[in-house]
């Protein structure tokens, strides 16, 4: 061990062949399909289960609401929708995206002695802009004695757009979560799910997301767990400060009258009336045209989790650092960790002319986090922290040095530092994966930065491949990967639980 020290009635009904389950939700009758894990066990699979109305119309920008219900039997087979995202433009998005996957072995009518199925509750990455769950397979891990849960929540000004008063609140992705939470805990018991053994997850974006989950009091008592996965509301691309400044600039270009109004109750109307394809459109434009992606990094995300206004649907009032200080978080086991080289996944051409931007404006290289506001101080400490990984030298000519920069701002620091202090209220167990196995997926590398990139560790978790075609070194790993996250899932590594 290591320590970083409404429920309504409702049935499950089948009809004659198993294959074709059927499940009685609150709200309607839902439709799986059946499939078989990686050990040729069966498994059923809800998909596309709506677990909020959609946010369209008024309710954009709008904290979730239940969902509705339906008539008839609705199919959920298939996970082909996501939430509008940035540089995509596929026929997939829709801003109707409000959906949980539930993957489980067993049902309440399976002769199974009452038992129920641990739930690992999964939050996607994507810088808050990207990503969906799409992606993520269950065949592996559902052989582990866990059920699982992927969800969607609205990303990009969708998401996060925040006028920072009471008219536009903001953080409407985390409520996504908050809500997908909540009906899990509700009706997870349908599908053979434990309702009380739930544990939240995510990677990147999803990992922060995990740590600002537990800072929202709406959820404790439904969560026993969480794994954080390389993020925390500590990295300094995880908030936004300017978000009332994005919001008008964005809207701007696409009506110029926003250039010099400021009204927040203007913004929103004239918002909720044009295509969501407009909007998505225009916050890529907005996002071409200012600072480079990657510095978004070490400046914060300009779609990202903001500190509200005190408003009746707030998720988050009070700075982060100060609650996780105090102890003001919900207080469950916590798994949290990196990758060795987080930042490795970077091509050549993209690092090389992102350093020469640092080497540029060392003043850039100084995370807003640290709140140095003179310029000259920003310039000293910019040049002090580029002679810690070159000794003076241009980063750009150093790319290692810059992988292991980049990795150590973005995720090492942050993550260290949360770990840290939230060992000092709860059972905390920190990682680190170096392990540089082909299953990973990541063939670049530079000189000094070897290992192992963000998201690699997934490719451990949810690959759907047969891993039999690697390395017994790879499979190793991956059994040892998979066995303490579901233990984690079953046990939270309790020290006595004898799991290690």
């Amino acid at each position: 061990m290591c320590t970083f020290n409404f429920i309504l009635a409702a049935s499950i009904i089948f009809q004659l062949t198993v294959a074709d389950p059927i499940i009685e939700l609150p709200n309607g009758k839902i439709r799986g399909r059946q499939g078989e894990t990686s050990q040729g066990n069966t498994y059923y699979a809800f998909e596309k289960v709506p677990y909020a109305a959609p946010p369209i119309g008024n309710l954009r920008f709008m904290a979730p609401q239940p969902p509705e219900s339906w008539d008839g039997i609705r199919d959920t087979i298939g996970r082909d929708v996501s939430c509008y995202q940035q540089s995509a433009n596929g026929d997939y998005e829709s801003e109707d995206c409000l959906f949980a996957n539930i993957f489980t072995t067993i049902l309440p009518d399976d002769d199974q002695n009452g038992t129920a199925l641990p739930v690992m509750f999964f939050m996607h990455g994507g810088g808050y802009v990207g990503g969906s769950s799409m992606w993520e397979e269950p065949e592996n891990l559902l052989d582990h004695g866990v059920l699982l849960v992927t969800i969607n929540y609205r990303l990009g000004p969708f998401g996060f757009i925040s006028t920072q008063d009471e008219v536009i609140p903001g953080n409407n992705g985390l409520k996504d979560q908050q809500r997908a939470i909540q009906w899990t805990h509700d009706n997870i018991h349908l599908f053979g799910g434990d309702p009380n053994k739930i544990t939240i997850l995510g990677q990147s974006a999803g990992s922060s997301s995990v740590t600002y989950q537990l800072l929202n009091r709406g959820i404790e008592g439904l969560i026993v767990g969480g794994i954080c996965e390389s993020g925390t509301y500590l990295s300094a691309w995880s908030y936004q400060r300017r978000a009332r400044e994005i919001a008008f600039a964005t809207a701007a270009l696409m009506n110029d009258t926003f250039l010099t109004n400021n009204n927040s109750r203007d913004l929103l109307e004239y918002l909720q009336s044009i295509p969501a394809k407009d909007l998505d459109e225009a916050s890529d434009r907005y996002h071409d045209r200012e600072t480079p992606q990657d510095l978004e990094l070490s400046q914060g995300f300009y779609w990202a989790p903001v500190v509200e206004v005190k408003n009746k649907d707030a998720f988050m009032t009070r700075k982060m650092y100060s609650l996780l200080k105090a102890g003001n978080f919900i207080t469950v086991p916590i798994l949290i960790g990196i990758n060795s080289e987080e930042m490795l996944f970077i091509n050549r051409n993209n690092l090389k002319a992102t350093m020469g931007v640092y080497d540029e404006h060392p003043d850039w290289l100084v995370p807003n986090d640290m709140l140095i506001t003179d310029p000259d101080k920003l310039t000293e400490m910019g040049l002090a922290i580029k002679d810690l990984y070159t000794g003076g030298e241009p980063l750009a000519d150093h790319l290692g040095d810059g992988v292991r920069f980049y990795s150590d701002n973005s995720f090492t620091r942050s993550v260290i530092k949360y770990a840290d202090i939230s060992s000092q209220f709860t059972p905390t167990y920190f990682y680190e994966f170096s392990y540089d196995g082909e299953i990973g997926g990541n063939d670049i590398e530079y000189e000094g930065a070897e290992h192992v990139a963000h998201n690699e560790e997934l490719n451990y978790l949810f690959g759907n491949t047969d891993y039999h075609q690697y390395s017994e070194a790879d499979q190793l790993t991956q059994q040892r990967l998979m066995k303490i996250w579901t233990d984690f899932a079953k046990y939270q590594l309790e020290p006595n639980s004898g799991t290690f």
